[in-house]
C-alpha cells in the first residue's frame, strides 16, 4: 500500500508542478514588483495543493491573516517547513543558494523568484539584505529560518543569525513570529524532520509513504521594533519569544 501511495503521489505532484509551471509562464509575465507579489500568491497555491496531494494535515492556532506584511519567522526542521508556511501566507522566500539544485521543489521555489542567500560571500549577502528590504517596503512578506540549518525540532531552537533581522530593525517592520510542530510523532519512527547528514530523496521518498503527517502551526503575537534597538538585541528578543512559546505548548503536542 505504502508503494502505491508513494508512486501515486509522485505522479500527482508532478503533474500538479507541470501544471503550474505552464500558468506561471503564461499568466505571470510581469517583471517588477507587481510580478514578485504574484509569485507570492501562486506559490501559496502551490504549497496547498502540494500539502492536499502530500497527505498533510496543518492546524493553524492563531490568526495568519491579521499580519499586513513585514517579516515572517520560523523555526527549522526541513522542507516540510516550506510547504507549510507557504500555504498559510503569501510570502517571498529567502533560502539558501543551496536548494536551486534540489529535484523539483528547487525549480519551484525559483519561480518564487526568492531572494537566494549566499552565507560564503560578504557582498552576496549585503546584497540580498537590501533585496528583502526592498521586498519588505513593498508589502511583499519574506519567510526566513534565522536558525540557519534544519534540526529535529524536539530540542528548542537554535541561536539566530541576526542578518535577517537588519532591515526590520532599520525600518521599524512588523515581525511575525511562528513555531511549527509535527504532531503525534511515535518515538520509535524515523523523524519526520530532515536535517544532519540525512540524504534528500530517500527522505522524501520515505514521506510520501506516510498516510498523512499532521503539523500545528502557531502563529504569535506580531513583534515589533523598539527605537534604537539593533539587529542583534531585535533578533534576540524574537528569538526568546519563541524559545519560551516553544516549551509552552510542545508537551501538547
Amino acid at each position: 500500500m505504502a508503494l502505491i501511495r508513494r508512486l501515486v503521489r509522485a505522479l500527482l505532484l508532478l503533474l500538479w508542478f507541470l501544471i503550474l509551471t505552464v500558468w506561471v509562464a503564461l499568466v505571470n509575465r510581469k517583471k517588477g514588483w507587481d510580478g514578485v507579489a504574484k509569485a507570492a500568491a501562486w506559490t501559496r497555491l502551490w504549497a496547498r495543493g502540494s500539502a492536499r496531494i502530500a497527505g498533510h494535515k496543518i492546524t493553524v492556532y492563531g490568526n495568519p491573516e491579521a499580519f499586513e506584511g513585514g517579516l515572517i519567522v520560523g523555526n527549522h526542521q526541513g522542507y516540510l517547513d516550506i510547504v507549510a508556511h507557504a500555504s498559510i501566507f503569501r510570502i517571498r522566500f529567502a533560502p539558501k543558494k543551496e536548494i536551486r539544485s534540489w529535484p523539483f521543489l528547487g525549480f519551484m521555489i525559483s519561480l518564487n523568484r526568492p531572494v537566494w542567500i549566499d552565507r560564503k560571500s560578504r557582498q552576496k549577502s549585503k546584497e540580498a539584505a537590501e533585496e528583502m528590504e526592498a521586498t519588505m517596503q513593498n508589502g511583499i512578506a519574506m519567510l526566513v529560518y534565522p536558525e540557519g540549518t534544519s534540526t529535529d525540532g524536539q530540542h528548542g531552537l537554535l541561536p539566530f543569525k541576526s542578518t535577517p533581522f537588519e532591515a526590520a530593525a532599520e525600518l521599524a517592520l512588523p515581525i511575525q513570529p511562528t513555531l511549527l510542530f509535527y504532531e503525534g510523532v511515535p518515538k520509535q519512527t524515523e523523524p519526520l524532520a530532515w536535517y544532519g547528514d540525512q540524504e534528500l530523496l530517500p527522505h522524501v521518498w520515505r514521506i510520501l509513504g506516510l498516510k498523512e503527517i499532521k503539523m500545528r502551526v502557531y502563529v504569535l503575537p506580531v513583534v515589533h521594533p523598539e527605537p534604537g534597538e539593533d539587529r542583534k538585541a531585535l533578533a534576540l528578543r524574537v528569538h526568546d519569544l519563541m524559545e519560551r512559546e516553544y516549551w509552552r505548548v510542545k508537551d501538547d503536542v
